[in-house]
């Protein structure tokens, strides 16, 4: 138990009920057995002087805090005093005592892990019927979270509590945040300080998607700064992950599988409304809680209304049906068109089939039966022709024979791995060479029509230094009549994405070699070298070289002398691309230096003591600080360090 001491007269500390980054929360009670609680922060006010600016903030935002009670609302706890305590001179805020346990502790056995959908717009009526009210009196709670919301077993109402960050300074609002505050449900803007409307917008989007998925969108692995910075990240840059894939997972053992189903049944205003509160920019939320309540009271009463009517709740099952019926026959349509497509194809590689094997029989014949030759009547010896002379001729005659069906059966450029299937080409009348090609692809496959159904499986070219002439083009497929070495003509249709013209092929060889990692690497560890020894004309030349393959170290030390003016062969213009473009490709020193320039853009002392004075930068905190913050999460400390200077300049400045 904390240390039991005097919070001021009448008021007795009873021990502490939690205690945070924002202060601590006693138990008191006054005299009279009344129970209240009492919001104790952090930071001590010495000197109650109107004159003291810590003292007259502090009392600016209490005035705020007494209009809540002016309108008594049953789902706002009440305030009942503030002060400053007699023993260590803290502020303190006295609130009613709500007996009861708060929303993280009704996801805990024995309760269940998830709330029921019903129950979710119970709390989401009621906690944007809060935020409503406060919020029409200017008073924004920038803590909303789980275990700030409790749910009063006296009156079967969920109140929210905690108005301590709502009476803290910008200062101690900052540094309270940075330290302690709960970054699951913190707003991105808020890791800046700010404190909007939406901010308590953003942070009612995440309790109800707790409620619902039984998991905040990004937990918090471990209390660590680096786990906090992820977390920060999230909210600023990752979508939340499925709602309810979360919520399937998450559903109680013992529910019934009725139940589960029907628990699943999140209506889509709902999960419209989750995702409108965790928007990333402000203005893309609900910009008040009044918008946000209007927003949950007409949806919810429409969704009790259908479900409180029979006949209107017939009618919507009854589309939903028609609706299932459509989709089912369009599928089976489909499956229809897609198995007579299929018998088609059949019929057709049958009938191609039959073709191929006819022609292959009319090609055995004429292989197998040599041609018959009549030979002509004896000469008269008188003019000199013998029978041995007549012998032979009639034998070479037989042999040119058999060499010509051989060579229609076999015949084939010396580029194809086997002669093709001897199906009929359509060969096109144009016969003007329109373009000369190499080869390409792996293998360029013949095909007998302008089509990849009739691609002849067997006959291909390969890349050689053989150009080839083509003499049409159709349906992306050029037709080819190309003769090799040896006098054998292919003729065909190739697909003209296997091959390359002339000037592509020219193009490409004069086209300067990619580097192989080692190469980069070891050029890299060359200039760094050079730099380190003052060498910076010779480190340039590498790192200019090296900018043009596109490798983001180079890129950035190319741009970064630029910056520092000690590369004037660009400008600030073209080194600021190159350093963004490195940061681009996840470079985390880049990252670093834009995050930089980003925050102090418009701090010349800073900017001259960094040699960063030759150029003029965009000042944008929201950017710097995001590309600081991812290149902490690479483990760059001298980007953490870079963050805690620009926000104790930030502090110091508040002041």
């Amino acid at each position: 138990m904390a240390k039991v001491f005097t919070i001021t007269e009448g008021l007795e500390n009873m021990g502490a009920l939690k205690t945070g980054g924002q202060g601590s929360v006693y138990k008191g009670r006054r005299r009279g057995e009344i129970i209240t609680a009492v919001k104790l922060l952090p930071t001590p006010i010495h000197n109650e002087d109107p004159q003291d600016k810590n003292f007259r903030d502090f009392q600016n935002e209490v005035e705020k805090l007494k209009k809540v009670n002016q309108q008594p609302n049953p789902n706002v706890v009440k305030i009942l005093s503030s002060g400053i305590t007699e023993t260590g001179s803290l502020p303190f805020i006295e609130m009613e005592y709500i007996e009861g346990p708060d929303l993280e502790e009704l996801l805990q056995p024995p309760h269940g892990s998830v709330f029921t959908i019903k129950e979710t717009i119970k709390v989401a009526e009621q906690l944007s019927h809060a935020l409503a009210h406060c919020h029409k009196l200017d008073i924004k709670h920038g803590d909303i979270k789980s275990n700030n919301v409790k749910f009063n077993i006296h009156t079967g109402n969920y109140v929210l509590l905690d108005f301590g960050l709502a009476i803290m300074s910008d200062e101690q609002r900052r540094t309270s945040l940075r330290h302690a505050g709960a970054v699951e449900f913190m707003a991105p803007e808020q890791y800046e300080g700010q404190m909007l409307f939406e901010t308590d917008v953003y942070s009612f989007g995440i309790i109800l998607f707790e409620l619902l998925a039984g998991t905040v969108p990004f937990p918090l692995k471990d209390r660590g700064e680096t786990a906090r910075n992820l977390i920060m990240l999230a909210h600023m840059e990752k979508s939340p992950p499925d709602l309810l894939s979360l919520r399937r997972a998450a559903l109680p053992a013992g529910w019934s599988e009725e139940k589960k189903e029907r628990e699943m049944t999140v209506p889509h205003w709902l999960l419209d409304t989750i995702n409108k509160c965790l928007e990333k920019k402000p203005v893309d939320r609900f910009p008040n809680g009044m918008a946000l309540y209007d927003h949950i009271v007409v949806n919810s009463m429409q969704s009790s209304a259908h479900r409180n009517n029979p006949g209107e709740s017939m009618l919507l099952l009854q589309q939903e049906n028609q609706k299932l019926q459509k989709q089912l026959q369009q599928h089976q349509e489909a499956a229809r068109n897609k198995e007579a497509e299929l018998v088609a194809l059949r019929v057709s590689v049958t009938q191609k089939d039959r073709d191929i094997q006819v022609l292959r029989d009319k090609l055995a014949m004429q292989q197998t039966q040599a041609p018959q030759y009549r030979p002509a009547p004896p000469a008269p010896r008188a003019k000199g022709m013998s029978s041995v002379l007549f012998g032979l001729l009639l034998l070479v005659t037989i042999g040119l024979g058999v060499y010509a069906a051989v060579t229609l059966l076999n015949g084939g450029n010396s580029n194809r791995k086997t002669e093709p299937e001897a199906t009929e080409t359509q060969t096109p009348p144009q016969r003007t060479v329109i373009g000369r090609y190499k080869v390409a692809a792996d293998r360029a496959y013949f095909h007998n029509e302008p089509n990849s159904a009739t691609r002849r499986s067997s006959a291909y070219m390969v890349p050689s230094e053989e150009v080839i002439d083509g003499l049409d083009e159709k349906n992306g497929f050029v037709y080819v009549e190309f003769t090799n070495d040896k006098g054998q003509m292919s003729k065909g249709w190739l697909r003209r994405e296997d091959l390359m013209t002339l000037d592509e092929w020219n193009n490409r060889a004069t086209e300067p070699q990619k580097l192989t990692k080692i190469e980069i690497n070891s050029q890299l560890q060359n200039a760094r070298a050079l730099a380190d020894n003052g060498n910076t004309e010779e480190a340039l030349a590498i790192y200019k070289t090296l900018s043009e393959y596109e490798v983001p170290e180079a890129m950035y030390e190319y741009g970064n002398f630029a910056l520092k003016n000690k590369n004037n062969d660009i400008d600030c213009a073209t080194a600021l691309d190159l350093i963004n473009r490195a940061s681009d490709s996840n470079y985390t020193p880049a990252k670093t230096t834009l995050g930089f320039l980003y925050l102090f853009a418009d701090n010349r002392d800073v900017l001259h003591l960094s040699n960063y004075d030759r150029c003029e930068y965009e000042k944008n905190v929201v950017k710097g600080t995001k590309l600081l913050m991812q290149a902490v999460v690479a483990g760059d400390t001298t980007a953490s360090r870079i963050l805690e200077q620009h926000k104790e300049n930030s502090d110091t400045t508040a002041q």
